[in-house]
């Protein structure tokens, strides 16, 4: 897999998000949502889209999977660019 960015705080929807190259070179973008029991800026104008405890991973807007904490949710961003490259 290609090189792969996050932010390290979440914007004002509660959302990690950044980039990946791919291997192909190919950009796409990445949008983790932590859960709602995760440490998140005082404002996050979308509490409903958190779920109680999976971290949501999207790639190019697209729900790819869930996991059970950040590490998890890197593996899987990683495992499916895996398939793209």
């Amino acid at each position: 897999m290609g090189k792969l960015t996050l932010t390290s705080v979440q914007d004002g929807l509660g959302y990690f998000y950044g980039t990946c190259t791919t291997d192909a070179g190919d950009t796409v973008r990445v949008d983790v949502l932590p859960p709602k029991s995760h440490p998140r800026p005082a404002f996050v104008i979308d509490h409903d889209g958190m779920h109680e405890s999976d971290w949501i991973v999207f790639v190019d807007g697209e729900e790819i999977g869930r996991g059970a904490s950040r590490e998890a949710a890197i593996a899987l961003i990683e495992a499916a660019l895996a398939h793209q490259a």
